[in-house]
């Protein structure tokens, strides 16, 4: 994207907000469909608030917390879940997602209580929230509670990880060389899943999905697809997932002011090749396509359900992502994460220039 591209202007609903206040339940719930169907995201979540307004429902509001969630509007779905949760506070799906918004909002604090909620009131088994209630409290500075919570964890992890992987998250993370490192790869090779376990050691990480991606077009762009449309109705075929120039490089930018490494974890060929230089290393994921099927028919997405568009279109473009036209280290995804995290650690350690080898083993 060239850097005078700029978000289309926010879209006025004054039209939805009247019709809204018209309908009845039957007329919002067509309404709302249609919206989301369409991806107008911004719209359903008027048809969505009228909704929770005449007839509150626990479904509605976790619907109202995703439209939210796709438009980036944390702070508002924080609020409302926050109304809903008083009314519902034993519905898992809402305190679930209450967790991953305040995490997308960094609100780290936040988020590991309600992981905690979900560990300790609702009994949510398997290693995902153990990781994510991990990780918050490594990201709050809070190691030694962090190391406490790990030896109580210890017995459920062991039944979904290697003692190797558990021996991980137990040592002191290694203090990498600053700078920023991208983790790219196709859709189901485990991108998110391995920047998860990152944070669980304790390293810092961009969901470039949440906090760069946009919907584009020619010089225009948007978070909502929707917004694109409006402008050019024709160019559904040509709308494509990419970094904004201006806003990628302002991410970069304030990243490398932390003087820490920090994991850019998203995007892969042309969407992160004019980039590349702004990497200190790059670890592109890369797995078979059977592997690709399986993980993106367990995700229970709704863009990337078997058979649909998004599907046929991971496992078509798999065979040519195997390998960037850039220069990347190849890291085999068909592993536990844990495994390909040692291994692109010590990619990273093996960089390392001698020189600061030596001061950091003194």
């Amino acid at each position: 994207m060239p850097d005078q591209a700029r978000p289309l202007p926010e879209r006025d609903l004054t039209w939805h907000r009247t019709q809204a206040a018209l309908m009845d339940q039957p007329g919002l719930d067509k309404a709302l469909r249609g919206r989301i169907k369409r991806g107008d995201y911004r719209a359903a979540i008027v048809y969505l608030g009228r909704m929770m307004a005449i007839a509150p429902d626990p479904a509605t509001a976790l619907t109202q917390a995703q439209m939210q969630m796709r438009c980036r509007a944390y702070s508002d779905a924080l609020r409302q879940l926050q109304d809903a949760l008083e009314r519902w506070p034993e519905d898992l799906a809402l305190r679930r997602i209450q967790a991953e918004i305040a995490m997308l909002a960094k609100d780290y604090p936040f988020a590991e209580q309600a992981w905690e909620i979900l560990l300790d009131q609702h009994r949510v088994q398997g290693p995902y929230a153990i990781l994510r209630r991990l990780a918050c409290l490594r990201l709050c500075g809070q190691h030694d509670a962090a190391q406490a919570f790990l030896g109580m964890q210890a017995d459920r992890l062991r039944k979904h990880m290697a003692r190797a992987g558990l021996q991980m998250l137990r040592k002191p993370r290694t203090t990498l060389p600053a700078g920023l490192y991208l983790v790219c790869g196709n859709n189901g090779t485990g991108k998110s899943t391995l920047g998860h376990f990152l944070q669980a050691m304790g390293y810092a990480i961009i969901d470039a999905d949440t906090e760069i991606a946009s919907f584009c077009l020619g010089r225009r762009f948007s978070d909502v697809r929707y917004d694109l449309l409006r402008a050019f109705p024709q160019g559904e075929a040509d709308i494509r997932w990419f970094w904004p120039e201006t806003r990628a490089r302002a991410c970069f930018t304030a990243a490398r002011r932390q003087r820490a490494a920090v994991f850019v974890i998203g995007g892969f060929g042309a969407t992160v090749s004019p980039y590349r230089d702004v990497f200190r290393q790059v670890f592109h994921l890369s797995a078979p396509d059977h592997v690709i099927a399986d993980r993106l028919a367990a995700r229970n997405s709704i863009g990337h359900k078997p058979g649909s568009s998004g599907f046929n279109a991971a496992l078509r473009r798999n065979a040519r992502e195997q390998r960037p036209d850039f220069d990347a280290i190849i890291l085999s995804a068909d592993r536990p994460t844990w495994a390909i995290c040692a291994d692109l650690l010590a990619a990273i350690e093996q960089e390392r220039p001698l020189k600061e080898k030596l001061l950091q083993a003194t």
